[in-house]
């Protein structure tokens, strides 16, 4: 058993998703069910609902027209969107309880936002389908470190303040700590939530796109780009160039990139946040705005 298995053994239990997401994982392999089987489902969590509610009519996740009841709103998403949309909530809801001693859970989550939507606006400009998965994929990349806190929080937090004080790579760092880093983790959390095979080889390869599986290498790289826009943006052009030279389908990338994304990032990030997150983590005005549809 890899190490990262290991780890994640007696913390499955404590940080596996929630009876209504797997009543939903069923839904999508029934072929027959309706809108009105999602609907019943989501009304018995009805701060769910709500989320979906909102999504359906925010500005950011914005379709053709505002939804007025729980089967417009999932009629407008459509199912596959409403899997990915629900697994950031719900992740969100999952990871919420590590303790601000050690982690302020807020921070992370806004951070993760932020890489949710580089991830949906670059796949975007690349033409790409399911933009709402990237966005997910994006919000889950550092996943790994959230699972590190919640099991073992003072020797994450050593690890990130040794990579730090070192100037090296917190991945790095974690491999020396724990055997593993937060990417190998984070595809191992993928494979306990049984989610599409995408979500392991994207979130596992996310700081290294060559070394996945070439079905998947345009996808990492998308990830990637996204990923390393906070964390070297003096390098992008370069990055970009590399990504260019290799595909076609990156030729179309403005030069203004990075200015594209903060805007969407300024104009959009606490409106996300506020939608995904569970009310013990949102300031008091957030926590009222969840009796809001």
């Amino acid at each position: 058993m890899k190490a990262e298995q290991q780890f994640l053994c007696d913390l499955a239990e404590k940080i596996s998703m929630p009876d209504i997401y797997l009543k939903i994982r069923i839904l999508l392999n029934k072929p027959h069910a309706k809108i009105d089987d999602y609907v019943d489902l989501l009304q018995s969590d009805s701060m769910l609902a709500i989320r979906i509610m909102r999504i359906a009519n925010s500005e950011f996740f914005g379709f053709k027209r505002k939804a007025d009841d729980l089967y417009e709103a999932i009629s407008l998403i459509g199912v596959i969107q409403l899997h990915d949309l629900l697994l950031s909530s719900l992740c969100m809801r999952t990871f919420s309880n590590i303790p601000e001693s050690i982690l302020d859970v807020k921070d992370f989550w806004q951070h993760a936002v932020k890489c949710g939507i580089a991830s949906r606006t670059i796949a975007k400009l690349c033409r790409l389908p399911a933009g709402n998965r990237f966005f997910t994929i994006g919000l889950l990349l550092e996943i790994g470190h959230a699972a590190m806190f919640v099991k073992a929080p003072e020797l994450a937090l050593e690890a990130l303040l040794d990579s730090q004080q070192k100037g090296l790579p917190v991945d790095q760092m974690e491999r020396e700590y724990f055997g593993f880093d937060y990417c190998q983790l984070g595809a191992e959390i993928m494979h306990l939530w049984h989610l599409p095979e995408v979500y392991s080889h994207l979130i596992g390869h996310h700081l290294d796109p060559e070394k996945t599986d070439p079905v998947y290498r345009n996808e990492a790289y998308i990830v990637h780009l996204a990923q390393q826009m906070f964390v070297i943006p003096n390098r992008l052009s370069h990055l970009i160039g590399h990504m260019q030279a290799h595909n076609q389908q990156f030729a179309a990338f403005p030069e203004n990139l990075e200015e594209i994304i903060a805007n969407e990032i300024d104009a959009h990030g606490q409106e996300v946040f506020a939608i995904l997150m569970p009310p013990n983590t949102n300031s008091k005005d957030d926590t009222m705005r969840e009796t809001q549809p």
